[in-house]
């Protein structure tokens, strides 16, 4: 793949040698292309290995539900990034396509049972305007479309304090595009409307699915493309409806004594904001990437759930095949409300620590080298030190160790070494 090709271009050539990830790579623009009739099989894939020396807290990785993965449960994993999808895209015809993907990974049960990432049906008018409806991939981040192809990423995994700011993958939408040229490049504006269900981490696989569903799920998708700049503002309000599992006993005490304050803290039927916005400058030489995200709690009085923003910047440098690029990330939240209005002090004192253990907050520096050495397969290391920011000591580490949880202001290191590849 040459190293000046400019980026839609070389988005070209990643559909070429992953066709059937069209919904996913080529969502917008090259979407819109005319359907090839028939059936077209492809699939991507990461083999990664993790690194992480502490026995305090597991490093995730890429995944928001995972339970477990590098550093307390072993030092050296290949759950936080590994995955291998399959798609299948059937063209009925030059203007409508049908799309299913399965993807193998670590999930939320700790297990590797596949799941159904997309199935959709897609209906192009003309070049510039399309009607899908089904599932498919959620537009959340500036990468949306194909942040699980790793191989379509510039780094081995997109920093945890954006890309876990959401829990969906995927929606079950009725969705809108059009296209339209603008100055020297096109304008892609999608709406969407319908559902989206997810669910929490679990070391149990006997217990309950931990399950969440976003409803009345509206979806408003801005992309501007040119040569050298992708630009994308994402905008999305919902109706949440989460009760995690552990903290089902604390609501059901808190329901008994104080029913009007418990209603209003618990995550039910409340509405959330999320706003994304992103950039891609790539010349070809080098690169500069960089996305901003804010999750906003429409809720009136006393809220336990923090409203959160994250950023990160991205800069990297080409040598022939070689990308060496950093990257600083940092999420954050609001002060965690400390809740007085029940009259048993415990329930206040559990709202109160449910509270801080949302906060997340965290900040990390990352150093990575990318190598294309093969067509359609890039090996990547890349080394973070993630701080925990939040007073509670809370941030994306999970499994803790209660005997020794992380703290605020502590240190931990991240080696990753990913394969990834399209087919």
């Amino acid at each position: 793949m040459s190293r000046s090709t400019k980026p839609a271009a070389r988005l070209r050539q990643g559909l070429t040698a992953c066709a059937g990830a069209l919904a996913l790579l080529g969502a917008h623009s090259l979407a819109l292309a005319q359907v090839q009739p028939g059936l077209k099989l492809s699939g991507f894939g990461t083999l990664g290995l993790t690194y992480m020396d502490s026995e305090q807290a597991d490093f995730k990785g890429t995944f928001a539900d995972a339970p477990n993965g590098a550093g307390r449960s072993g030092a050296l994993s290949s759950k936080p990034d590994s995955r291998l999808a399959v798609q299948a895209n059937y063209g009925f015809s030059e203007q409508l396509e049908a799309v299913a993907q399965l993807m193998t990974r670590h999930n939320n049960r700790n297990n590797y049972m596949p799941s159904l990432q997309i199935l959709n049906l897609q209906y192009n008018f003309d070049r510039n305007n399309s009607l899908r409806i089904g599932r498919s991939p959620h537009p959340y981040f500036l990468a949306s479309d194909y942040r699980l192809v790793g191989y379509a990423n510039p780094f081995l995994r997109a920093p945890v304090e954006v890309n876990l700011q959401s829990m969906i993958n995927s929606s079950d939408m009725l969705q809108l595009r059009h296209r339209q040229a603008l100055v020297d490049g096109s304008l892609t504006l999608q709406l969407g409307y319908g559902t989206a269900t997810f669910a929490g981490p679990s070391n149990d696989r006997s217990a309950v699915e931990d399950k969440g569903q976003f409803r009345r799920l509206l979806s408003l998708d801005l992309m501007y493309e040119s040569n050298d700049l992708m630009l994308r503002l994402v905008h999305n309000r919902g109706v949440s409806d989460y009760e995690p599992s552990k903290a089902k006993p604390l609501f059901s005490r808190a329901l008994a004594d104080s029913p009007t304050l418990a209603q209003q803290l618990n995550l039910l039927d409340k509405r959330v904001n999320y706003t994304g916005l992103g950039a891609v400058y790539d010349p070809g030489g080098y690169i500069v990437q960089g996305e901003y995200t804010l999750i906003h709690w429409d809720q009136d009085g006393q809220t336990i759930v923090p409203n959160a923003q994250a950023f990160y910047l991205l800069g990297g440098r080409r040598f022939g095949a070689l990308m060496p690029y950093a990257i600083y990330a940092k999420r954050w939240t609001a002060p965690a409300a400390v809740v007085t209005g029940f009259q048993n002090p415990a329930i206040n004192a559990g709202m109160s620590l449910f509270s801080a253990s949302s906060a997340n907050e965290q900040h990390s520096y990352s150093l990575g080298l990318r190598w294309d050495f093969v067509a359609n397969m890039a090996l990547k290391l890349q080394w973070d030190r993630i701080t925990v920011d939040s007073p509670a000591g809370a941030s994306y580490l999970v499994n803790p160790n209660p005997l020794n949880p992380p703290r605020q202001g502590q240190h931990f290191q991240v080696l990753g070494l990913n394969l990834d590849f399209v087919f």
